[in-house]
Order: structure tokens, then C-alpha cells, then sequence
């Protein structure tokens, strides 16, 4: 397969304007790309996460391609890509330009005074050693994830004595974008930045999880589903005895009594229901969850959602909402069903867990439960259709679900704690995993 059809295929995506295929990348291992976004798709659809959800497209078109023809590694580009003067790229330039982005060195230009205060408040979120320019992209440059991104944006709300709009501060790409979001408040106060990232970031969440006024949509969480839960109780139940013979493990360390966080690994849409027909029906009285507002956007799925306990979030433009949420329903002594990978894996193996059950376990003294899920992604996949053949009792495939024991909230930094939880799920995992 030629480099142009690899490049074609990824473009089928809404988020990727160009890709250019130039080879194998720095880790030796399969083809690198340069990907320029389609920023007009993602500024419409208020994207802040550039880099995951290119990720995340590449990995589910590389689905329909041979193993050595997939790109396994990328940069992203937000400049146009050189093309010779037939209109094909010029892949020796875009070689060149890869190579010399990763030694540039930005010309140090005078900087306005309220764009050097909006980057000595970025120097205190981002990691140790990163250079912060007013060019610098938010994601790219500094590695900022989306909840670092929400952490800087009420760490500057905070300095800077100004709200401003979700809408217009997540528009920012770059850090000279994000001074001009807030340039109105830097006129308002000349107080000195200070602090790390580690106090920046707690201090910013102690502020953003509280919920004085909760909405309506908050309060149903509070409220017992006595017709429901039953209901959803059975149906789960009778979906895991449909797929043979479930294995479960660790049950008995799953406490009865929230609040607590159920942290799993994510291999299909049918987990959550997995868990459900495998725990006590008392634990699943209790349980809520937030999920992607995409599928819930009709007043059926909607009613559907208030019956599930789930709250419907955009995680990419209401992240925090997404987390008053979790911690309400914590504060009010339910048990929190949360992925920590925030998407379901695209191998079936356990990827990078997000620090959000960390943040939460943290700030409302909650134990976190690992768990780990093995089996249902041969059968359910993502990108995949159902392999109706792994449900015949003679196929000798089982689902495998193992409980671990509680971590309890620590001392640990949001990453340290997130960590921990990462490798008593991926060790169970691998546990389970081995027996089919």
C-alpha cells in the first residue's frame, strides 16, 4: 500500500485536515505521521483536547489497515503542509521541518507585560523544566491534559480576580490567546503568582468541586429508583449469564456501602452492565455515573439517562461539570462508576488512566475500588462487530471480572495516586486476561 492511500484513509476523519506518512519515527517501531488538524472542525466543536482525539481517530482507522502499514506515532502540525508545485506534498520539506521543530529555538521577542503575567501563572501548572513562550500551544508544546487545562484556568480566574466565559477561554490554543481571553482582568489586579503545581492544582480543584446550588439534574441522583435499578438489575444479570459463564474474583472486597469509586478497565459499551449483572444488588442501588453527552441528546435518551443515574457531560467543554458532578454524588453517599481511561481500549489491553478518580478520591476522602475487566472486549471490540461465535457455551470463552482491594485516599500527588490505581488494574488484568 503506497503512502498517499495510508494518507487518504486517515483523512477520511472530520478532525484531520492533511497527514503526511514520513517514515518510521524516533522509537524505531512502525510508520510516523505529521497531522495537520482541521482547527475551524475543532474550534466548532469546541475540541480542547487536540492531540488525544487525533490519537484516537488514527487508532480506529488504522483498524481496517495491514499491522505494518498502520502509523504508530504522530506529530501534530498547525501549519499548512508544503506542497511542490504539482500540489503534492513535499515529503522531503515536511522530513526537514519534523527534524528542526524538535531543535528550534523561539526567538526571545519583547513580551507585553500582561501577556509575561498570564505565563508566570502557566509556569506554575505545567511540569518542572518546560519553557513557556507566548507561542506555545497549550497541549502541544506544554503537555497540559484537559483536567491540567482546567486547573490553569481557575488558577488564573483566581490570580487574575476575573471570570471569564467557558466558551471563550477554551477557544485558546495558545498561550498568547489565553492572555488575550483574559486581558481585561489583568488590569484589575498586580499581585505576584506563586506556588508549584502540585498546591495550584489542589487549590484549584477544592474551589471547582464545590456545588452550593446544585441543579435539578444533580438532585435526581439523590433520589432512590425503585422501579428502575431493579429492572436494570435483571436485564445486566441475564446479559452476563448470556455470555457464559462469567468468572468473577475480589467480590467480596467490594464494600456495600458508598461512597466509594468503582474504577475498571474499558474494553466495550456493554461493561458498565457487565459490572452491574456481577455485583450485589444493594452496591448497584447506589451507583451513578457520568457519560458522554453525544449519546443522550433526545428526550428519550435523555429520560433514559435520568433512569441510568447518569449525568450527561461534553468532556471536552464541560469537564468540570462533568466532576461537580462525581463529587456530589460522593458527597451524598453514593458509589461513583468512573473509567479512568476515558475511552474504551483499542486492543483490549489496559492504556493511560486520566487523574480524575484520583482528584475526586482526594478531595472527598473516598476509597477508590480497582477492577479489572478481561473477555468482553474478543466480543464487543471497538470499531469491531460482535463475534456472535465466542457466545456458544462451546466456545470456551469466558468474561472475567476480578474486585481489588480498596486504595484508600493518601498523600500521594494526583498522578502518584493515578498511578497506583493504573497497576492494580492492569496486574489483575493480566491475571485474568491469561486464562482464556
Amino acid at each position: 500500500m503506497q503512502n498517499e492511500e495510508i494518507e487518504a484513509l486517515y483523512c477520511q476523519s472530520p478532525f484531520i485536515k492533511e497527514v503526511c506518512v514520513i517514515g518510521v519515527g524516533a522509537s524505531g517501531e512502525g510508520l510516523h505521521a505529521i497531522v495537520v488538524p482541521d482547527l475551524e472542525t475543532m474550534r466548532k466543536r469546541k475540541i480542547v483536547n487536540m492531540a488525544e482525539l487525533i490519537r484516537f481517530e488514527l487508532e480506529g482507522l488504522s483498524l481496517s489497515l495491514p499491522l505494518h502499514t498502520r502509523v504508530l506515532g504522530f506529530d501534530i502540525s498547525l501549519d499548512p503542509l508544503p506542497r511542490t508545485t504539482t500540489g503534492k506534498v513535499a515529503r522531503d520539506q515536511v522530513a526537514r521541518r519534523a527534524a528542526a521543530a524538535t531543535t528550534d529555538a523561539e526567538e526571545q521577542a519583547a513580551v507585553e507585560p500582561h501577556v509575561a503575567r498570564v505565563i508566570e501563572v502557566v509556569r506554575d501548572v505545567v511540569r518542572p523544566g518546560v519553557v513557556v513562550r507566548p507561542r506555545s500551544n497549550l497541549e502541544l508544546d506544554l503537555g497540559l491534559d484537559s483536567m491540567e487545562r482546567v486547573e490553569l484556568l481557575a488558577l488564573l480566574e483566581q490570580r487574575l480576580g476575573m471570570q471569564v466565559p467557558a466558551e471563550v477561554a477554551n477557544s485558546a490554543l495558545v498561550v498568547s490567546e489565553l492572555a488575550e481571553a483574559f486581558r481585561h482582568a489583568l488590569r484589575l489586579h498586580s499581585g505576584q503568582a506563586t506556588g508549584h503545581n502540585s498546591e495550584a492544582g489542589e487549590a484549584a480543584w477544592d474551589v471547582l468541586l464545590e456545588v452550593p446550588n446544585p441543579g435539578p439534574e444533580l438532585r435526581e441522583l439523590a433520589k432512590p429508583r425503585r422501579v428502575f435499578a431493579p429492572l436494570i438489575f435483571v436485564l445486566a444479570w441475564l446479559l452476563v449469564r448470556l455470555l457464559g459463564r462469567p468468572g468473577v474474583s475480589g467480590l467480596e472486597q467490594l464494600p456495600r456501602r458508598g461512597p466509594f469509586i468503582i474504577a475498571p478497565n474499558h474494553q466495550s459499551y456493554v461493561d458498565p452492565f457487565v459490572l452491574i449483572g456481577l455485583m450485589p444488588y444493594e452496591v448497584v442501588r447506589q451507583l451513578f455515573a457520568v457519560g458522554a453527552a453525544e449519546y443522550f441528546q433526545t428526550p428519550p435518551t435523555a429520560w433514559l439517562a435520568r433512569q441510568l443515574n447518569l449525568v450527561p457531560v461534553d468532556p471536552d467543554t464541560n469537564l468540570v461539570r462533568g466532576m461537580q458532578a462525581g463529587a456530589y454524588g460522593l458527597r451524598t453517599g453514593q458509589v461513583l462508576l468512573l473509567f479512568p481511561e476515558g475511552e474504551r481500549s483499542i486492543d483490549g489491553g489496559v492504556k493511560k488512566f486520566k487523574k480524575g478518580a484520583a482528584i475526586l478520591s482526594r478531595h472527598l476522602d473516598t476509597p477508590i475500588v480497582p477492577v479489572a475487566i478481561a473477555g468482553v472486549f474478543e466480543i464487543w471490540g471497538r470499531n469491531r462487530a460482535i463475534d456472535w461465535k465466542l457466545l456458544l457455551p462451546w466456545s470456551g470463552h469466558r468474561v472475567r471480572v476480578a474486585f481489588g482491594a480498596p486504595l484508600q485516599p493518601g498523600t500521594d500527588s494526583y498522578a502518584e495516586q493515578t498511578a497506583r490505581l493504573r497497576r492494580a488494574v492492569e496486574e489483575m488484568w493480566l491475571k485474568i486476561a491469561s486464562r482464556n
